[in-house]
């Protein structure tokens, strides 16, 4: 890129010379142009004639200028190198390059309408061989796939692709159904849990899944020297045995109704013991396990899934999915869809006509959400500053301001829950403003916390301004999120603005975000509050009916709101668009898709 760097330099220097005109120069003058002395000059030259960008007539004796002939326009060097860039597999650099100041417009235009047909649905010829491909963009990498430590939307999407669980739920029949374990049991008590595995799973390295791995995953997560946050899952767990090979027991200290909700989550997934330790911490960038799909490059440039033919639910229609990483600035902000994870339509602006093109989209599972540090001394300790705070956050016009797929204002985590309980009758606002007066001083500043991506720039900046107005300054910080998932570093934060999705289990989403240690809201809380809430919980997984579970969520989050400990947002709208030639698609509740599923009508 280096070279290119120096033509553009040499370009903007004889701003006004056109293509195959000549122009007298000295090496005196190149030297100051690409800064440095002038025998580099002179090699510099000589690359740049050696690519045929310029043609070079040296002067001849003390005194004689020597000349020079542009071959090649900046667009057409520019644009060339940027998909010699694509080409190796480094999108990254190639965004760089044109990102440079230097770059013309009309390059970075001719380059992004040329990426964009590079995206989507792709058939090749691969040693006499089809390979269907599907490609799309992401905004950052995708780094941290140990199924007991996931905790972002895409991760937990891609854990689902490269691992299986013993059982999986299945919200339209609203039953768990066999996956690993084809059948199970359990004693009158309901203590004695008894699973039977399917034989000839195998993992992606060749070996055969046995209970052996059940036993060891499950012990994995069990032990607190692991550090998983869903440790809290296997809590009831007093024993688990592989009888033999193909059957696994677990024995619980009581009765717990949310059991089977654990082990079909994608936390739960089954793992190759000794392919962990060969790894160690490699592992969480490239796991092996046993699903659909094998991971075979995760870097800062692309994340590879290629399909798995002996897959024991039977083989993909897919060969290959191919997720490039566009990193988040102003190209990125123009051309590419900005806030969701991962699409199949990835450019706003696309070559086809979009009559080609099918939507999907549907209200997502989960908010957007402001969570207090109910642990921090200062002003947001008093409830009612809270309440002042929700009553002056207007919700819709922060919708209205920003757009995107922020969609409706936000009542409690689920999208479906409009009433609003009687203690949040609203504060006249005259009455907001003067608690926030009496209670917050002049120069006193709220310290706001988000993390990297998903539109949280914008809608921390957002919140700045509109509560600025009213006298109430806030200083953000964005981190990226694997910092601030430390208690350490959220605990300095008054308040954290973040979301919550969740999965078709959406009640085992909502006991993870309140039992969770990696929870930003369990995290928030106080002494107090944390040890009401585990009793509110432990009487939820008691629960023997869905009906109680669902009531004792609603309670749950009736305390918080009563609290003003959450103040929710918005909830967003989750969309998509594929292609015509595609078939098999459909969004699920993370707003994503399947890719098993997914087959080329052509």
């Amino acid at each position: 890129m280096l070279i290119a760097q120096h033509y553009l330099h040499l370009r903007q220097h004889f701003v006004g010379r056109q293509e195959n005109e000549q122009q007298e120069v000295t090496l005196a003058e190149l030297a100051a142009v690409f800064f440095c002395t002038i025998r580099n000059a002179k090699m510099i030259i000589k690359q740049l004639a050696e690519q045929e960008w310029i043609e070079w007539m040296p002067g001849r004796g003390r005194g004689n200028v020597s000349r020079i002939v542009f071959l090649r326009s900046v667009e057409q060097v520019v644009v060339s190198i940027a998909k010699a860039h694509v080409a190796q597999g480094d999108l990254d650099k190639a965004m760089r390059l044109l990102g440079e100041p230097m770059t013309p417009l009309r390059a970075k235009e001719r380059f992004l309408d040329w990426l964009s047909g590079q995206f989507g649905f792709r058939t090749e010829e691969i040693e006499k061989r089809t390979r269907d491909t599907l490609r799309m963009s992401f905004y950052r990498t995708i780094p941290a796939l140990d199924p007991p430590f996931v905790g972002r939307r895409t991760e937990s999407h891609m854990v689902n692709q490269i691992f299986d669980t013993l059982i999986r739920y299945d919200e339209l029949q609203e039953a768990f159904l066999p996956h690993l374990a084809h059948h199970w049991e359990a004693d009158e008590s309901g203590t004695e849990w008894t699973f039977y595995l399917r034989k000839g799973v195998l993992f992606h390295h060749g070996r055969e899944l046995t209970a052996h791995d059940v036993v060891w995953t499950f012990q994995r997560i069990a032990d607190p020297k692991t550090g998983s946050p869903y440790l809290y899952m296997l809590a009831e767990v007093e024993r688990i045995m592989a009888v033999k090979d193909t059957t696994v027991v677990i024995t619980l200290k009581r009765p717990n109704h949310m059991l089977l909700s654990f082990l079909a989550s994608d936390r739960m997934s089954i793992l190759p013991s000794e392919i962990v330790a060969q790894k160690g911490a490699e592992f969480t960038r490239l796991p092996v396990g046993s699903g659909p799909f094998r991971l075979v490059r995760n870097d800062e440039q692309m994340f590879i899934l290629e399909a798995v033919p002996t897959y024991f639910l039977g083989r993909a229609h897919l060969d290959r999915v191919e997720i490039w990483v566009v990193p988040q600035n102003s190209l990125r902000e123009n051309y590419f869809s900005s806030e969701g994870e991962v699409h199949f339509q990835t450019f706003w602006k696309t070559l086809e006509p979009m009559e080609k093109w099918t939507g999907l989209e549907r209200i997502e599972r989960g908010s957007t959400y402001l969570a207090v540090n109910l642990n921090r001394t200062g002003p947001l300790q008093k409830k009612e500053v809270r309440h002042a705070i929700h009553r002056l956050l207007d919700r819709e016009k922060m919708i209205a301001d920003l757009g995107g797929n922020r969609h409706v204002p936000a009542y409690g985590f689920l999208p479906d829950e409009k009433a609003v309980s009687p203690i949040d009758a609203p504060m006249e606002l005259q009455e907001a403003l003067k608690v926030l007066q009496k209670s917050i001083n002049k120069d006193e500043r709220i310290r706001l916390f988000t993390y990297e991506g998903a539109g949280n720039e914008n809608n921390a900046g957002w919140l700045q301004q509109h509560f600025a107005q009213y006298g109430l300054l806030f200083d953000v910080t964005v981190l990226p999120i694997e910092e601030l998932r430390k208690p350490e570093v959220l605990l300095q934060a008054d308040m954290v603005f973040s979301g919550e999705v969740f999965d078709e289990q959406w009640e085992l989403g909502l006991l993870e975000l309140y039992k969770s240690d990696a929870s930003f809201v369990r995290i928030m809380w106080d002494a107090a509050t944390r040890t009401r809430m585990d009793a509110e919980l432990d009487l939820f997984m008691q629960e023997q009916e869905k009906e109680g579970r669902r009531e004792r969520l609603r309670h749950i989050e009736e305390l918080l709101r009563e609290q003003h400990a959450v103040l929710f947002v918005f909830h967003s709208l989750q969309q998509s668009a594929y292609h015509s030639a595609l078939a098999g698609v459909s969004l699920n509740a993370l707003g994503l898709v399947e890719y098993k599923n997914i087959w080329f009508k052509q």
